[in-house]
C-alpha cells in the first residue's frame, strides 16, 4: 500500500501544505511501518474501481494524558479532488469510526486546514471543535 500512498501523498501535499518552499515532503515510511508492526497504525482507504482515491490515517494508542483511554490521533486524511462530490469522504470517516470503535478507541482527534475548512462536515458527523492549532516557522529559511 505504500506504493499507492507514494502516488497520492504528493498531490495532497501540493494542495494543502503550507511553507512548501521551506519544508519539503519527506515521509518517514519506516516510522509508519514501526507503528503498524506495533499495532498502532490505523489506515482506512477509499477505492474506486480498485484504485486508491483517498485515505484516513491515524495513530491508535492510549492518550498521553489519559492512559486508560485508547485514542485515535489523526495524522492525515485526503480524497482526490475528482472524487469529492457525493459521500465518499463521509463514508470513509464513518467506516473508519466503526473499525476504530471495534478496536476499543474511545475518542478520535482530527484537524483540518483553514484553507480547506471541513468544519461543517465534521460537525455533521458529530465531532466537536475543541482547539485551535498554531504553527510558526522558526528555523533557518
Amino acid at each position: 500500500m505504500q506504493g499507492e500512498l507514494e502516488e497520492i501523498i504528493p498531490l495532497h501535499y501540493e494542495e494543502i501544505a503550507r511553507d512548501r518552499d521551506v519544508i519539503k515532503l519527506d515521509p518517514d515510511w519506516e516510522a509508519y511501518h514501526q507503528s503498524e508492526r506495533a499495532g498502532q497504525l490505523h489506515m482506512m482507504v477509499a477505492r474506486c474501481e480498485g484504485r486508491m482515491i483517498g485515505y484516513h490515517i491515524c495513530f491508535v494508542r492510549p492518550h498521553l494524558h489519559y492512559r486508560k483511554s485508547l485514542s485515535a490521533i489523526t495524522d492525515i486524511f485526503y480524497i482526490l479532488p475528482m472524487h469529492r462530490a457525493g459521500r465518499v469522504g463521509i463514508e470513509l470517516f464513518k467506516e473508519s469510526e466503526k473499525v476504530l470503535k471495534a478496536r476499543g478507541v474511545q475518542k478520535i482527534f482530527l484537524g483540518c486546514k483553514i484553507a480547506m475548512d471541513l468544519t461543517p462536515i465534521f460537525l455533521r458527523l458529530g465531532y466537536n471543535r475543541i482547539e485551535y492549532v498554531f504553527a510558526k516557522l522558526i528555523g533557518d529559511q
